[in-house]
């Protein structure tokens, strides 16, 4: 699938569900870059970056039902170089997208809850500042995100150790009016 993906057209990226090739579009939003910079710049700050690697949605995620190429990842550190897929992201987060609300709330919950690697799923909004979080406590997820809200918010981050400022993450994206 890796092989064929990058031999197409440029100007979608795919993925894979079970057995189910999506072709999904690589032009966002200015907020929705933003959010996903704030979060690698975040997560960069807080965390490690000899014990994690931060990737963004150029790097795929195997999952049980296929491959997924989330907004952001994190996932322990590793020497191979040439690889393209991470087998054991700590971490997923997704920017919402008019066209993907469906795809991140229904279907990637549970392809993404499945890796056994995986401590933390957070699916933030890109209009205002609000993230929806699932954490693995005690190694069991949540029957339902856990919605936060609000600037003066933290999001913590299960499995890593860090809390992630609200402000930060929604840095130049105004609240609504």
């Amino acid at each position: 699938f890796l092989e064929w993906s990058s031999r197409q057209p440029e100007g979608f990226k795919y993925e894979l569900s079970r057995g189910q090739v999506m072709e999904m579009m690589i032009w966002v939003t200015r907020a929705h870059l933003r959010i996903c910079t704030n979060l690698v710049l975040e997560l960069g700050r807080l965390l490690d970056r000899e014990k994690y690697l931060i990737g963004s949605a150029d790097f795929a995620v195997q999952t049980l039902f296929g491959i997924r190429a989330p907004d952001v990842m994190v996932e322990p550190m590793t020497a191979e170089l040439d690889q393209r897929i991470s087998a054991n992201p700590v971490f997923i987060a997704e920017v919402l997208s008019p066209s993907s609300v469906g795809i991140d709330f229904a279907e990637k919950i549970p392809e993404y809850t499945a890796i056994p690697s995986l401590q933390a799923y957070l699916i933030c909004s890109q209009d205002l500042p609000l993230v929806w979080l699932l954490a693995r406590d005690g190694g069991v997820w949540p029957d339902k995100p856990q919605p936060i809200e609000g600037r003066n918010e933290t999001v913590p981050v299960a499995g890593l150790g860090v809390e992630q400022s609200m402000a930060a993450l929604y840095h130049g994206i105004p609240d609504p009016e």
